[in-house]
């Protein structure tokens, strides 16, 4: 009988034997492929490493050797923003794609446009990754987990949703809830409060524009009617959980123990997962007899014109409903929970970056005191978003420089290939990992360095790593300015481009317009720190962000207010 010792150093072995097979498995495809390529001896898609590895990296980074460090950063998650373009530079000679052969899965990485297009336009060859329906499809099948048939009748219904009706109710309930805001904070008072108002609007918005159920500024949030959580609640804490424990089954946040780390916020977590679905059934009912015993027309809200709209395709399922109960739900929570994350984190590095650079501001105001209308009138959608061009510049700028999604992930089901302009072909193995980085992609020096210079700005050998609206604006000043083909992608690109990208881009719009059409931002500096140390400050908590559904900076919202950004809004003469 085989000892002990015997059968460890036996699965041992084997063990070894299998991880060595991938490492040369994947190195033969990879010189199939004719991409550039490098090794990094590791099994980068293990649970274990994925779950530890993020806040593992301040320690890697201060206790392994720089060369081993710099190639196994590139198997943590977020990496491309923390790495930026050092990778391309150092394993690529500055190439724009690579695989990176590895004991685990077959792993490709692209910040070329013109490939980066063709994967986003082959929806049926580059698929959406199994592990993101593992996250998002929790209350439901919906547009972001879905492929082939079933997406595309999902994207039918809901692109036909998101209509200028809905763009209306966005301005308008956003610059609701930021006057609402703006009453809390708008004092001149030093305060961090400010972000998690960002926060506060966008569920606000969402769920007054999407959910038809308006809310007041003041409401506290508590359950009503029964329920443990108010619907935003709900949300706030699926969103907070929706990069790990939101897969975890429903017992075991039942079970958890009280005296384990983390059991508060489980805790809360089975409660939005047990009433997350009961609040949005209830709306959904709510709309459902307004539509039948009022005039029968929808409203203007998501909810509502989701409903019209599953209607109108009746016929495309089998069940008559162009919608199934279950895709209903998943998508009302994408709808809510990519919406708020995505936004409020975008207008919250906008804020920064005009704290940061208070030269911009200035910049702003001309264009919004040359839109609003005298004080006192109500501001119109038609009359003012159209008109709108340096606030768009500005979301633009933000989204180029901090991304809210570090990379686009698909995978390939069979062999596929990729013929670029220069009549090159690539090859990529069935079952591969394919990344688009969006994070390079938009610090290409060669699309976006010293672009569309206006009068007095100097040209700049790093400018596409600078913070510079004006770029997106063409030599008029006033028309926006179209980057190439795949060179800007933070909604996306191709059919599965983001359908809410007007909304976002409306919601942001109504903030600033609102907010800078009274106040200027500033921000607070320690005791005895110069305005070029603030700046230094800023830039390095800038630097510090990390990516957990969308990229978010460190320490920002619900946090003491010496931990958080001091910022205090002040009154404009």
């Amino acid at each position: 009988m085989p000892s002990l010792l015997t059968i460890t150093f036996t699965l041992l072995l084997i063990y070894l034997t299998t991880h060595l097979y991938r490492l040369f498995h994947n190195y033969t495809l990879a010189l199939k492929s004719g991409f550039p390529h490098f090794l990094v001896p590791f099994e980068q898609d293990h649970l274990i490493w994925i779950a530890t590895s993020v806040p593992l990296r301040p320690w890697l980074k201060r206790n392994l050797p720089t060369p081993i460090y710099n190639r196994l950063v590139l198997t943590i998650y977020g990496f491309e923003f923390t790495e930026k373009l050092r990778i391309f530079n150092e394993y690529c000679g500055g190439g724009k794609s690579y695989v990176m052969v590895t004991t685990g899965k077959y792993e490709f990485s692209t910040r070329d446009p013109e490939l980066a297009t063709e994967i986003l336009r082959r929806t049926r060859d580059f698929q959406q990754q199994d592990s993101i329906g593992v996250v998002l499809d929790r209350f439901g099948k919906n547009l972001l987990s879905s492929d082939g048939e079933d997406w595309a009748r999902q994207r039918r219904v809901v692109a036909s949703t998101l209509n200028e009706r809905i763009s209306k109710t966005i301005f308008e309930e956003s610059v609701k809830q930021t006057e609402g805001l703006l009453g809390d904070v708008g004092g001149g008072e030093v305060t961090g409060e400010l972000f998690d108002g960002m926060k506060k609007i966008t569920i606000n918005v969402l769920t007054g524009a999407g959910m038809g159920e308006s809310v007041a500024w003041k409401d506290d949030g508590k359950g009503k009617g029964g329920y443990r959580m108010s619907y935003i609640e709900c949300v706030k804490v699926v969103i907070e959980c929706v990069a790990g424990p939101i897969i975890l089954p429903k017992w075991f946040l039942e079970w958890y123990p009280k005296f384990l780390p983390g059991s508060d916020l489980l805790r809360r977590l089975d409660i939005a997962v047990e009433e997350f679905p009961k609040h949005t059934w209830e709306l959904l009912e709510k709309e459902k007899q307004r539509m039948q015993h009022g005039t029968g027309e929808s409203r203007s809200n998501i909810i509502s014109q989701l409903l019209k709209a599953s209607e109108d395709f009746e016929g495309e399922k089998k069940n008559g409903k162009a919608l199934s109960d279950d895709e209903m739900l998943g998508n009302l929570f994408i709808f809510t929970g990519a919406g708020f994350d995505t936004t409020a984190n975008t207008l919250s590095f906008a804020l920064v970056l005009l704290a940061r650079h208070p030269e911009w501001q200035d910049w702003l105001f001309t264009e919004i005191d040359a839109l609003l209308p005298p004080p006192g009138t109500e501001l119109s959608y038609t009359a003012l978003f159209p008109k709108v061009t340096r606030i768009l510049a500005l979301m633009f700028e933000t989204l180029r420089l901090y991304t809210p999604l570090i990379h686009l992930a698909k995978q390939t089901r069979a062999e596929q290939t990729i013929t670029t302009s220069n009549g090159k072909t690539y090859w990529f193995p069935k079952n591969a990992t394919v990344y688009v980085n969006t994070v390079a992609i938009h610090m290409d020096s060669n699309v976006y360095r010293n672009i569309n210079l206006k009068p007095g700005e100097k040209p700049s050998e790093n400018d596409e790593l600078l913070f510079r609206p004006t770029r997106w604006l063409d030599d008029d000043g006033v028309t926006l300015w179209s980057a190439p083909k795949g060179s800007f992608i933070p909604w996306s690109a191709g059919p599965r481009v983001c359908p809410g990208q007007k909304m976002a881009q409306v919601e942001f719009v109504s903030i600033f317009l609102r907010l800078f059409g009274e106040f200027r931002l500033e921000a607070v500096a320690s005791e005895g720190e110069t305005r070029a140390q603030v700046g230094e400050r800023l830039d390095a908590r800038m630097a510090e962000s990390f990516s957990i559904l969308t990229l978010q900076m460190k320490d920002l919202y619900n946090v003491e207010e010496e931990k958080g950004v001091g910022v205090r809004l002040v009154r404009r003469k």
